[in-house]
């Protein structure tokens, strides 16, 4: 009976897929928050790339043996307008988000990615101070889960001041200054619990 792929083997086949097309990447969401040392159980994966052309991403993540989902109402209009290119792999169903990175907050993101060691390779990580940003900027009730057990168990990798200024610089961007008390409750919750 043939063994199933684990994360390592599906983010091997994805770096080295990028890899062989040149294209910046790194993996954010729950695999991202698992990386850094926080327990989370998740199904899928997400990654940013840079901006390049979706028909590049495709033939490039096909050939790690992810294609197109069909399951998606309007999946042209979530390519097109929300920038994400929902995939599966062909063999296994692993659910794989890309989004293209847009102009501003994501390009610094992938100037500050960690490289992590999964399996026998180097897997590009977002950072975990923009981890917190991201998750911050979700705001659901799992993403507030997610900022409290990094902030518990990822100390060392976190800046809070670095969290802060790049909160207040997205805020500034969207207009919204509820971003950096989300943040300092969840700093708070944490270190009381």
């Amino acid at each position: 009976m043939k063994k199933q792929p684990g994360i390592a083997d599906y983010l091997t086949a994805i770096a080295k897929a990028l890899k062989g097309a040149r294209v910046r990447w790194y993996v954010f969401g729950a695999q991202a928050v698992v990386a850094a040392g926080a327990v989370r159980v998740t199904a899928d994966i997400d990654i940013t790339t840079e901006d390049v052309p979706v028909g590049l991403l495709r033939r490039v993540l096909e050939k790690a043996g992810f294609v197109l989902r069909s399951d998606i109402d309007g999946v042209e209009a979530l390519i097109e307008h929300h920038r994400i290119l929902p995939l599966a792999h062909a063999a296994t169903g692993m659910q794989l988000d890309v989004v293209r990175a847009g102009p501003g907050p994501e390009e610094g993101m992938l100037e500050r990615v960690v490289h992590r060691r999964v399996g026998k390779a180097s897997i590009p990580f977002v950072s975990t101070n923009d981890l917190l940003v991201l998750k911050t900027l979700a705001g659901r009730e799992k993403d507030l889960e997610d900022i409290r057990a990094l902030v518990r168990s990822a100390r060392a990798e976190i800046d809070v001041a670095v969290v802060r200024e790049r909160l207040d610089e997205i805020a500034a961007l969207i207009d919204d200054s509820a971003l950096r008390p989300l943040f300092d409750e969840q700093l708070k919750r944490a270190r009381r619990g």
